[in-house]
């Protein structure tokens, strides 16, 4: 577990910390499943503790997320601490949630899953947006993910990359549905993800089911 004390007059809160020099045994050594960090080339990420609307989104979309794939037998999705992807050599990443097909989940379940998920969630924020969307996201298209979305509460947008054979073509929705071709026949309204109050998860995944396959 890493232990960082930090003087309130140097630092603001929140914080994102790199520490450069860290290999994947130290790496393994300092961290543990209450750490939030992540190894990227060399420098282990520390991040201070999400906002509750950060995590309030995390928990109603990867829920949604799990529950219709259980739902239709398509695989599963972890999320938080259980989300770590060993992307390749030198790189774990802690996403906010990934979903891993039913042929690719492994039994029993691992640590650390190795190797690209089918789809990666995460949740921006002002502290992570840059790293997310200029570190992680080409990150996450050299390892082949299939479909990345990235949910940014204060622009209000949903940004989603798709993986055609060995290139990526992005979304971005504002109003209306948001679509996966990976997670097969889910979506979402993008209006419950900015309303003050989430709605009821299982309204939406009723919603979800019930609407007619394309």
């Amino acid at each position: 577990m890493v232990e960082v004390k930090l003087h309130p007059r140097m630092v603001d809160l929140p914080y994102m910390l790199h520490f450069p020099g860290i290999s994947e045994q130290q790496f393994a050594e300092l961290t543990d499943e209450d750490t939030k960090a992540e190894l990227f080339d060399g420098f282990m990420i520390v991040h201070s503790p999400a906002t509750l609307r950060h995590d309030n989104i995390v928990t109603f979309l990867g829920g949604l997320m799990s529950f219709y794939a259980n739902a239709k037998d398509l695989g599963e999705v972890l999320a938080a601490s259980n989300a770590i992807a060993h992307l390749a050599s030198g790189r774990k990443f802690a996403a906010d949630a990934f979903f891993l097909r039913d042929d690719r989940v492994p039994v029993p379940m691992p640590k650390e899953f190795k190797g690209a998920p089918d789809l990666v969630l995460e949740v921006l924020s002002p502290t992570t947006r840059d790293y997310d969307l200029e570190d992680k996201r080409p990150a996450y298209q050299e390892a082949g993910v299939g479909e990345i979305w990235f949910v940014d509460p204060d622009t209000k947008q949903v940004i989603v990359d798709r993986r055609r054979r060995r290139r990526y073509s992005a979304d971005v929705v504002t109003t209306g549905k948001v679509s996966s071709t990976v997670i097969d026949g889910f979506w979402i309204d993008a209006a419950w993800l900015w309303a003050a109050r989430l709605p009821n998860r299982m309204t939406c995944l009723k919603k979800i089911l019930a609407a007619p396959s394309l």
